[in-house]
């Protein structure tokens, strides 16, 4: 243990035969935690002695307590897990001491005294190495940091040192720690402070704020333990929420010291830098793509109204409210909404409701006479129109009839259109010159010298019909009619027409081409949000596997139907009478916007949801690694929590040979780090990743080894680190912001590989 390296080889053997109690033994369980930090330490630093007197363990306590330390004999020795979390057997009348460090205050002995469960809580828990003291510290100067990517939390540390006469027991100290963006530098928020008041300060602040707390907004802040005149060390600690995991940040500080009228001392200074540990970088894992049963999430056909609209173009003997028999086009045009009449009108299931027809009128002549001749013409056609129709269905059909004259503006648009700007221009100034008077800029533009050769012939394509009618359908198109009417109906293919949503169900089972189908998904999706505010379940689902399936992500598609308030799946809500009306997080659009969150790289919210999936065979890898990539596959506060920690730890960990090593390596302790190396053997071993992986396992083996030892396994992290770095380049700017490699390692390597140095 490094904590060792500051003891003396000064050896206490405890001689003679241990006293075995009479006493049953017993397994105690229980969590050693960091009181300062609110968290576990480090494995490698904690022992755990158990024995099976109390005597035993005073007589240990006198010897790991004393100046220059010593050697002990126990009953038994372990340490606890990453979570802090361990259990040990032991005499129900014994004793167990725990060591988190050197020094006297690390050192904690409690007698079991019968009981099962034993936590240990000790102050401190950071220590300095043995070449760091505070005794010639002029100025606070930050120790090396550590910093984990877990999930989407960006576990941050560093100890302060303060040298002697830096406080005052009349002055408060603030640290301030900035979050930034390592990227582009730029501040992304201000993290929670650090306040430590001296004494004397303390008392005079309170008389200061009236004896009120809360009229100082720093209070909340301020630790327990008192700023002193003598060197102390101040421990920060935070555990951030960033939105990209994959993006690097870095934490920058300010120190400040202040009296009661002044801030006599301010220093900047780095917490935490860029290089951070990314356990899970080299996961490997693909989630399955859930299906949802098309038949469960059938549409069914009801009576809907559906509208048509178009223009056609009637030609009218001059004056008269009369066709031109002459021109066989009208005919034509006429047969054609004539028949689409009458197939409504004598189709199954299908009735008119409502036929609306609007002419417009060119803007030559008089306005008023225009307008009478276009309502004539109106009536004129409608007559012709519904001719094919029964006296009984237009009796029941709402007719109505409009007419417009055109304004000469039209005209205007219709030469710009053909790039006659000359003529454009000098129909726009009459217009302007007399605006909202038709029949004066009819009589001015009559008068322009090229009315005749060239505005006159734009003037028929202003005499248009427009129609709409309405119709009600009461049966259900066949699969047959539904794909005719998408392969052939330009406006339903384009979609100025909308399909019914059981007319959507049946395309998606006729219709092969993928992105034809991903339309047909989105279409639908909008279609469903229109008419009822809600998605379908079945074309959002089907449109976000369309998605995953390229790769693409896009969290708002499943969210309506997804409520992570609600711990179930499947669950049906029902309408007043008895009826389904939707089904809340079907189990399948949970699992897949799990696949949309993690694409995101938002674990959080996939964690959450992956709780709401229930165990099963079918959900056991997409939880496990879900829950793997948030964070939990170690640790946890209740039993529950540690039991599903180390199911997912194991799942991921026998999922394939390199994620055995990858989680090894997530645990960050020696005996973790051990099983990793041993994990390497079944990995490719010409490839510049496990030439990546062996670089991390030296450098934290050089961590726990001790002078010659740890340079020359320094040494061999290096030749793996520049054989990675060879095998592929990318790995250099891997390293670059890696805390797993030491930083003198990517140096030598880089240099190495910078020199041409050839392994």
């Amino acid at each position: 243990m490094k904590w060792l390296s500051g003891i003396l080889c000064t050896f206490l053997l405890l001689l003679g035969g241990s006293h075995v109690s009479a006493q049953e033994i017993k397994l105690v369980t229980g969590r050693i935690l960091n009181k300062t930090e609110n968290k576990p330490f480090d494995p490698a630093d904690v022992v755990i002695y158990t024995f099976n007197t109390v005597g035993e363990a005073e007589d240990a306590y006198g010897v790991l307590t004393a100046e220059g330390g010593g050697y002990i004999f126990s009953t038994n020795m372990v340490s606890p897990d990453a979570s802090g979390y361990y259990e040990v057997r032991v005499a129900e009348t014994g004793a167990i001491i725990v060591k988190a460090g050197a020094g006297k205050d690390m050192c904690v002995k409690e007698n079991v005294d019968y009981r099962m469960e034993i936590n240990f809580s000790i102050e401190g828990g950071i220590i300095l190495p043995p070449a760091t003291t505070t005794a010639g510290l002029t100025e606070p100067a930050p120790m090396k940091e550590r910093n984990v990517m877990n999930g989407n939390r960006l576990e941050v540390s560093n100890t302060i040192p303060l040298p002697d006469h830096f406080g005052k027991t009349n002055a408060r100290l603030i640290l301030q720690p900035m979050l930034y963006s390592g990227g582009t530098d730029e501040l992304i928020k201000y993290l929670r402070p650090i306040v430590i008041d001296g004494d004397q300060y303390r008392l005079t602040q309170e008389r200061r704020m009236g004896y009120d707390a809360d009229n100082d907004p720093l209070t909340k802040y301020v630790l327990e333990e008192p700023l002193k005149d003598t060197s102390m060390i101040v421990r920060w600690a935070d555990t951030v929420r960033v939105d990209d995991p994959d993006k690097s940040y870095y934490v920058n500080g300010v120190i400040r010291l202040e009296d009661y009228n002044q801030i006599y001392y301010e220093k900047k200074m780095l917490l935490a830098s860029a290089r951070s540990v990314r356990p899970l970088k080299f996961l490997q894992y693909t989630m399955d793509l859930y299906e949802l049963d098309p038949d469960e999430y059938k549409e069914k056909p009801r009576r809907e109204r559906r509208n048509t609209a178009g223009n056609i173009s009637l030609t009218f003997l001059v004056g008269k409210a009369k066709l031109d028999d002459a021109d066989t086009t009208n005919k034509a045009h006429l047969d054609r909404l004539k028949g689409d009449l009458l197939n409504i009108v004598q189709g199954e299931g299908s009735q008119l409701k409502e036929f609306f027809i609007t002419g417009i009128a060119s803007p030559d002549g008089s306005y008023q006479s225009n307008l009478k001749l276009a309502r004539e013409r109106m009536k004129y056609a409608l007559s012709q129109i519904t001719s094919v129709l029964s006296k009984h269905v237009r009796d029941r059909v709402y007719m109505k009839t409009e007419a417009e004259v055109a304004p000469w503006s039209a005209v205007v648009d219709l030469l710009k259109a053909d790039s006659l700007m000359t003529e454009a221009a000098g129909l726009q100034e009459i217009i302007d010159k007399y605006p909202g008077n038709h029949d004066a800029q009819s009589i001015r533009i009559r008068q322009l010298p090229y009315y005749k050769s060239v505005v006159v012939d734009y003037l028929p394509k202003l005499r248009t019909v427009r129609y709409e009618y309405n119709y009600e359908l009461y049966r259900e198109l066949t699969p047959e009619e539904i794909m005719d009417r998408y392969e052939n109906d330009e406006d339903y293919r384009s979609g100025r027409k909308e399909f019914a949503l059981y007319e959507f169900w049946h395309l998606f089972q006729m219709v092969k081409d993928p992105d034809e189908l991903e339309v047909l998904y989105k279409r639908a999706y909008d279609a469903s949000v229109k008419e009822s505010g809600r998605p379908w379940a079945l074309a959002a689902n089907n449109l976000a596997l369309s998605y995953l399936r390229k790769d693409k992500a896009d969290t708002s598609i499943l969210a309506p139907l997804v409520d992570a308030t609600i711990k179930r799946v499947n669950v049906i809500e029902r309408r007043a009478d008895g009826t389904v009306n939707s089904v809340i997080n079907p189990e399948a659009v949970v699992a897949n916007q799990i696949s949309m969150f993690l694409k995101t790289r938002n674990f959080e919210r996939a964690s959450v949801l992956a709780q709401i999936l229930p165990d099963s065979e079918k959900n056991r890898l997409i939880k496990a690694f879900t829950l793997c990539l948030g964070g939990y596959y170690t640790g946890g506060d209740t039993p529950e929590e540690k039991q599903q920690a180390k199911d997912v730890f194991n799942v991921v960990a026998n999922s394939t040979p390199l994620n055995k090593v990858v989680m090894c390596l997530a645990i960050d302790n020696p005996a973790y780090t051990s099983m990793a190396a041993g994990a390497m053997k079944d990995l490719p071993q010409d490839d510049g990743l496990t030439y990546y992986l062996w670089a991390i396992i030296k450098c934290r083996e050089s961590q726990q080894a001790q002078d010659f030892d740890a340079f020359m396994i320094e040494m061999d992290a290096e030749t793996w680190l520049l054989r990675a770095f060879q095998a592929d380049k990318k790995y250099l700017g891997l390293a670059s912001a890696d805390g797993d490699i030491l930083e003198s390692v990517f140096k030598n390597a880089s240099d190495s590989y910078e020199a041409g140095t050839v392994m």
